[in-house]
C-alpha cells in the first residue's frame, strides 16, 4: 500500500456515538472498494442493491486506495454522511485513518480474505453492515496508535494487531510476492523463509531490556475461552492493549517459534504467548532497522515507538453489542 499520507493526526479523544445516524438507502455514504480484495466485486454488487443511494468510488489499483479514500471522505463530510470501505483488514485500516482525519463514521463491508476486524465488530456480511447503516446502529470503538518521534509525524493506526520479530518478517516476505502469486502461495513461500532466518532481537520495553523472538500487541484484550478455540475480543472499547511476549531463552527454542508462526500465519491473534501484559500504553526502544507489522501491513521501525490505546476514538456502523 502507498505510504501513509501526512495530515491531521488521528484524534485520541472519545467520539460521540450519537453521530452514527441512519442513512436511508445509503444517502451520504461514499464507498471505496479495494480492487485487490478477494470479494470486492460481489460485495459491491450486493451493496448497490441494498444501499442504492450510496455512491461507490472506483479505484483502478490498490496503490490508489489512500487517495480515493481521502477524496471520498471529503465528499462524505460535505454531504454530512459517512465513509465506507469494501475490503479486508488493510483496507479497513486505511479507511479508519481517513475517517478519523475527517471526523466521520465508518462503514466496513467485508470483502477481504480474512476480515478479522469486521468479524470482531459483528459485521460478518455485507447485508449486516448495510442494515446498520440504514438503521443508524453503531458505536464508538477503540483504535491503537503507533507513535514515532519527531514533529509533524501523525501516528499510524492499528485496528487489530501489531507485531515485532519473526511474524513481522513473515508478513513482509509474504507481501513482497503476494501480487505475483496470490496470498495462499505467497504464504507458503514466506513461512519457511521467515522461520529459517528468524533471529532473536533485543529492545527496551518500558525501559527494561528484553531479548525476544516475538512481541505482539492487540487493540483490545483477547481472551481464549477453550483450549481449541482462537482468542477473540469480547469488546472493542476497553481502552487497553493486550501485549504478549515470547522470550528468547532456553525454555523457548526455535521449534516453538516455528510452530507458533504456522498457527498464526493468517490469524496473528492466535499467538497465545505465555507472558501477557494488559496496559493502556507501551514504550519500545532499540528498534532501529527492525520490521514491524500492523493489520497486515509492514514498516521499518525507527529507534523508538510508542503504542497507545485511543479509547472509543472511531465511530463505526455495527450491530450494537451488549457491552
Amino acid at each position: 500500500m502507498a505510504a501513509e499520507r501526512r495530515g491531521r493526526p488521528a484524534p485520541t479523544g472519545r467520539a460521540d456515538p450519537s453521530r452514527v445516524r441512519p442513512l436511508p438507502g445509503g444517502a451520504g455514504l461514499r464507498v471505496v472498494a479495494n480492487p485487490a480484495a478477494t470479494g470486492a466485486e460481489r460485495a459491491l454488487a450486493e451493496l448497490r442493491s441494498l444501499l442504492p443511494r450510496a455512491r461507490p468510488v472506483t479505484v483502478r489499483s490498490p496503490d490508489g486506495l489512500p487517495a480515493a479514500l481521502e477524496a471520498a471522505a471529503r465528499s462524505a463530510a460535505e454531504a454530512g454522511g459517512a465513509l465506507g470501505v469494501v475490503g479486508g483488514d488493510g483496507s479497513a485500516n486505511a479507511a479508519a485513518r481517513a475517517a478519523l482525519r475527517h471526523g466521520l463514521p465508518l462503514a466496513v463491508f467485508p470483502g477481504g480474505a480474512l476480515d478479522h476486524f469486521a468479524g470482531a465488530a459483528g459485521l460478518r456480511s455485507v447485508s449486516v453492515a448495510a442494515a446498520a447503516v440504514q438503521e443508524g446502529r453503531g458505536a464508538a470503538v477503540d483504535v491503537a496508535l503507533i507513535g514515532t518521534p519527531g514533529p509533524h509525524r501523525p501516528p499510524r493506526v492499528f485496528l487489530n494487531t501489531f507485531a515485532l520479530g519473526a511474524y513481522a518478517d513473515l508478513v513482509r516476505l509474504r507481501e513482497l510476492v503476494r501480487r505475483r502469486c496470490g496470498r495462499r502461495a505467497a504464504t507458503a513461500l514466506a513461512l519457511p523463509l521467515a522461520s529459517g532466518t528468524a533471529r532473536p532481537f533485543t529492545l527496551r520495553l518500558d525501559g527494561t531490556p528484553r531479548r525476544l523472538w516475538l512481541l505482539f500487541a492487540g487493540n483490545g484484550v483477547y481472551r481464549q475461552h477453550s483450549l481449541h478455540a482462537l482468542p477473540t475480543r469480547e469488546r472493542l472499547s476497553d481502552g487497553l492493549l493486550d501485549v504478549r511476549l515470547l522470550d528468547a531463552d532456553a525454555g523457548q527454542r526455535h521449534g516453538r517459534l516455528v510452530a507458533l508462526l504456522a498457527e498464526a500465519v493468517d490469524a496473528p491473534h492466535a499467538l497465545v504467548l505465555p507472558k501477557q501484559h494488559v496496559v493502556p500504553r507501551l514504550w519500545l526502544a532499540g528498534l532501529r532497522g527492525l520490521t514491524y507489522a500492523y493489520d497486515g501491513e509492514t514498516a521499518t521501525a525507527p529507534d523508538t515507538l510508542t503504542l497507545t490505546a485511543a479509547p472509543a476514538a472511531l465511530l463505526l456502523y455495527r450491530p450494537v453489542p451488549a457491552e
